[in-house]
């Protein structure tokens, strides 16, 4: 079943599916590069802590994507696709890092048709099928 949300909606959507995605960059090597992160979400930008690395593959290639998996067996993942900056330093850590902040350009609710009975069905945030 495909359920149509709005891209105004992503907010809640990551309340509902919470503060840790994964991160995805890409490298020097074109190899992504992934990593668990805390976000916040204020005024339609995502904000995160970042390493080195991290930080280094945002400022050089800022296309990423941010991946929340499914919160139950057989549900949608909830993946945005976004351009980052590197902003200042986040002292909330033992070490200081880059911030990254994350203006999503793209999110789609995506089911797996594998195994469980479901179809392949994905659901842009706008409402419409990719």
């Amino acid at each position: 079943m495909s359920v149509p949300v709005d891209v105004d909606d992503l907010a809640s959507r990551v309340e509902e599916y919470g503060r840790t995605p994964f991160l995805v960059t890409t490298g020097d090597d074109a190899r992504p590069h992934t990593t668990h992160v805390v976000v916040a979400y204020d005024d339609g930008i995502l904000r995160c802590a970042a390493g080195r690395r991290t930080a280094a593959n945002a400022g050089a290639r800022p296309l990423v994507a941010l991946l929340w998996p499914a919160v139950e067996s057989g549900g949608y993942s909830l993946i945005v696709d976004g351009e980052a900056t590197v902003g200042g330093v986040d002292v909330g850590d033992d070490e200081a890092g880059a911030v990254l902040h994350i203006r999503p350009t793209k999110a789609i609710l995506h089911r797996n048709a594998a195994g469980d009975g479901y179809a392949a069905d994905c659901v842009r945030l706008d409402g419409s099928r990719p």
